[in-house]
């Protein structure tokens, strides 16, 4: 039996961090594989995606180099909401003889107990926690035995100050994979070039 990381989100658009968040849980013993597992609609967020077409194809050249990872279009080919009890339950029947994990950064972490069914994810599941920039997770925090704490930190950058900077015409690339930047730019995403 292995560990399988389920790594769902907007990745609207992927950025370093989440790069560094999957190489730094590769580190994790009898990890076997990262399964990025991108959002049709995200139930925490009231906002309108960028058409999923540009989501996959960014986060493909952001992840060509990373071993052990693949991309699954479960959450997409669902086209609505998609809760994360339904998608672990949904890897669980493919790899029934697997551990499997939600990978999430320490700032989701804090809010888990938003999450539907959490109690029932708790009580079947775990989750690979990755630190974000200066951020302290705190030892009384609810769920945190269920959680693995990787050692290092990710950085604290968001898709959504990306987006900011992008539309106001500031130079987002340092938080970008290079082929990501230049997809957003061919593809005038964001705002691209709007305030340039």
């Amino acid at each position: 039996m292995g560990k399988i990381a389920i790594f769902g989100g907007s990745f609207d658009p992927v950025h370093n961090a989440h790069i560094q968040m999957a190489h730094l849980s590769l580190q994790i013993k009898d990890l076997k594989k990262i399964i990025f597992t991108p959002a049709f609609s995200p139930p925490h967020k009231n906002k309108v995606l960028t058409p999923h077409i540009h989501r996959i194809k960014m986060l493909k050249t952001a992840s060509a180099d990373l071993e052990k990872t693949e991309i699954n279009l479960y959450e997409i080919e669902k086209s609505g909401v998609v809760y994360s009890y339904q998608t672990l339950d949904y890897f669980q029947s493919i790899y029934p003889s697997d551990e499997i994990f939600m990978l999430i950064g320490s700032d989701s972490l804090k809010s888990l107990k938003t999450w539907a069914k959490i109690d029932y994810i708790a009580s079947k599941y775990n989750f690979i926690v990755v630190k974000r920039g200066n951020d302290e997770i705190g030892q009384d925090l609810e769920f945190l035995s269920r959680c693995l704490i990787v050692k290092e930190a990710a950085d604290g950058i968001s898709s959504t100050q990306i987006r900011n900077l992008i539309l106001s015409g500031k130079d987002a690339s340092p938080f970008l994979n290079k082929g990501v930047y230049t997809y957003i730019k061919e593809n005038k995403l964001y705002g691209y070039g709007k305030n340039l």
